[in-house]
């Protein structure tokens, strides 16, 4: 509807001043719609930034998370044995990992992700096998990667949610450009055209009327 609005063909212009009245009007919407999806790009990179600032920190901190988790399991396998881990891993509840999806709205009312574990799955955290003969090296093992698994999942939330801003960011960038690049200059073009025509119809209207009025003084020498 936008680009149906304010293109214009020079082929279709009625050269009169009410057409350069409606077209300035035009351009002048034009240019307004420009500065409303420049700010609106503004935004949107700003909150791009926001997301973009968070990614180092979780990614420390989710392979921080990983690395205490695997050093802590190497301690209660030394303590406990290779075989003793063994035992518990064949008799442990396995651990069902679900995440759930949603979206919330965002920066501009674009819809954003949202990822979280399932309440289910957050409960299989809890101690899944007896603590009085494994190591607690074992359990402060599955705490850390409970926490890095939850950084893990909120980083996947950012980086999903910057593929939503900079999909927006895309398609406000081409609109600006088709605006700019396309749409004013053929108004620029069709406001020159009607002006010159206008000029020339002014001349024209200028000489017919200076004829007349010579031709009278003319009949009115001829009279006398």
């Amino acid at each position: 509807m936008l680009k149906r609005a304010l293109s214009v063909e020079l082929t279709g212009i009625h050269p009169t001043r009410l057409e350069l009245l409606r077209l300035r009007r035009r351009k002048k919407m034009a240019e307004g719609i420009v500065d409303i999806l420049k700010k609106d790009l503004d935004a949107l990179t700003v909150t791009l930034f926001e997301y973009l600032k968070q990614i180092p920190a979780l990614r420390d901190e989710m392979r921080n998370g990983f690395a205490e988790a695997y050093d802590l399991f190497v301690e209660a396998e030394m303590l406990a044995g290779p075989r003793k881990i063994e035992e518990i891993s064949l008799v442990s509840q396995s651990v069902d990992l679900n995440v759930n999806i949603a979206a919330e709205e965002g920066i501009l009312g674009l819809s954003l992700p949202t990822l979280q574990l399932a309440e289910r799955a957050a409960s299989t955290f809890k101690p899944r096998f007896s603590l009085v003969d494994t190591p607690a090296k074992l359990d402060e093992s599955t705490l850390k990667i409970e926490g890095a698994l939850t950084q893990a999942i909120k980083l996947a939330e950012i980086e999903a949610s910057m593929r939503e801003i900079l999909e927006a960011i895309s398609v406000k960038k081409r609109q600006i450009n088709r605006i700019q690049y396309k749409i004013l200059p053929q108004l620029d073009a069709a406001i020159r055209y009607i002006g010159l025509i206008l000029e020339e119809t002014e001349r024209q209207d200028a000489i017919r009327v200076r004829v007349l009025q010579r031709k009278r003084k003319e009949r009115a020498l001829k009279a006398d």
